[in-house]
């Protein structure tokens, strides 16, 4: 009797056995699939601001998600610069996580390391695909493969403290020399009347758009499909390159932004802002949520085209932000579909009303028509690997700031450096 119970029980292991690898073989439905989909994690990092409206819904929708999927998701925030850092040393170290927030200036870098999944075939069976508009798709693809999903779209305006204008006695300044011509602002008015970002990410997007106000391309497309900084080459364009970094100068001269932003990045200048120190300020419209955490100081908060050269013309920074999957990520499909969750129309509504790449999710606000109004002037990076290319953009703003160099030599010295990034990524039009 005792052998046929040791039998019948080894028989019942075996049929177990069986079942439980049969539901773990490639089965689409069942609870084996859910099993196994509770058993995936994918790594996020994120790059928000904690404690702001896009965090809190994003943590809320990481919620859904989780239970909705069954799929796990470790999430981790950075600052844009800390993630670029952090992921150039991961994949050199084959340890990736599988889904990052990006900026469109990480594309061609991490595109020409091979560490960017191809994402076309997957994109291209996405339902909510024809959501994005042609502009926003193109603006995730290169060499004709699609590389990213958007998370975040927005152009930059000149935000102003309607209050601190008014009772300065003073008009929203519209050119450069309308900054420039209020050197007594400080002294009358106990703050800055702007800012300017002369570290990190948000320093080259700055001067990508005051060179763009004179037409100026940090590089150029040429004949032969490469490309090459062409101001040395043309003394006009080497004359309006100086006077960008002639106006960077005389704006800390004159006291019309805090000599101690020669060594800030988005993050002091965006608070500042926010919380009234200073009056007016170049950013985007994520700064909708600091209505929430800063009502009193945000309530006044009007929006206008960013201030230019009187012989030049308006211009923004357009950015198209993209979320990536990491080629060695081991749940690809997993990190697709929180990729494809986080550009859903209700997750887009919950955290990005103001600024989503969606065509059917907007506002009356002025954080969403006041700065669509601006994104006809829209301008962006060159699609070509830009790491060198920025870090020289901020290291030509120290030269001036910093370093005591005058604006003609940094503007050629900034001319040789991009061609030098250029050279060493093989993109350089000879």
């Amino acid at each position: 009797m005792k052998k046929k119970w040791i039998a019948v029980l080894l028989t019942l292991a075996m049929t177990g056995s069986m079942a439980a690898c049969g539901s773990g073989s490639g089965a689409k439905s069942g609870s084996g699939d859910k099993d196994e989909a509770k058993e995936q994690t994918v790594e996020l990092w994120t790059c928000w601001t904690d404690g702001a409206d896009t965090a809190k819904a994003g943590e809320e929708q990481i919620k859904k998600f989780e239970e909705q999927t069954g799929i796990k998701v470790n999430q981790t925030n950075f600052t844009y610069d800390m993630l670029h850092e952090k992921i150039l040393t991961a994949a050199a170290g084959g340890n990736v996580p599988d889904l990052i927030w990006g900026l469109p200036e990480y594309i061609g870098e991490f595109y020409n390391m091979g560490i960017l999944e191809d994402l076309t075939e997957r994109f291209n069976d996405w339902e909510d695909k024809d959501a994005l508009s042609e502009a926003v798709v193109k603006a995730m693809t290169i060499d004709d493969k699609i590389v990213g999903i958007p998370y975040e779209m927005t152009v930059r305006a000149y935000l102003t403290h309607t209050e601190d204008l008014k009772a300065a006695g003073i008009e929203v300044p519209k050119t450069w020399e309308d900054l420039l011509s209020n050197g007594g602002y400080y002294e009358k008015n106990g703050k800055y009347l702007t800012e300017l970002a002369c570290t990190g990410v948000r320093s080259a997007q700055e001067l990508l758009v005051y060179l763009a106000q004179y037409d100026l391309e940090i590089a150029s497309a040429q004949d032969d499909g490469k490309y090459k900084n062409t101001w040395k080459d043309n003394d006009e364009e080497m004359e309006k390159a100086t006077k960008v970094f002639q106006m960077y100068q005389d704006l800390v001269d004159k006291k019309i932004i805090d000599e101690n932003c020669k060594n800030w990045g988005w993050e002091e200048t965006d608070e500042n802002f926010a919380t009234g120190i200073t009056s007016t300020y170049v950013t985007g419209n994520w700064l909708a949520e600091r209505e929430t955490s800063n009502p009193d100081t945000m309530e006044d908060v009007a929006v206008s085209a960013i201030p230019y050269p009187s012989d030049g013309h308006q211009a923004t920074y357009m950015e198209c932000k993209p979320l990536f999957i990491l080629a060695d990520s081991k749940n690809k499909d997993a990190a697709f579909e929180l990729a494809t969750d986080m550009c859903s129309k209700e997750w887009q509504e919950a955290g990005f009303p103001d600024r989503s790449p969606r065509s059917d999710v907007s506002t009356d606000s002025k954080w969403s028509k006041d700065f669509q109004a601006l994104a006809d002037t829209g301008v962006t990076f060159p699609p070509v690997t830009l790491g060198g290319i920025t870090q020289a953009m901020q290291d030509a703003i120290a030269k001036v700031l910093q370093e005591g160099e005058t604006p003609e030599a940094a503007a050629e010295w900034l001319s040789d450096a991009v061609n030098a990034s250029l050279s060493d990524s093989g993109e350089l039009s000879e």
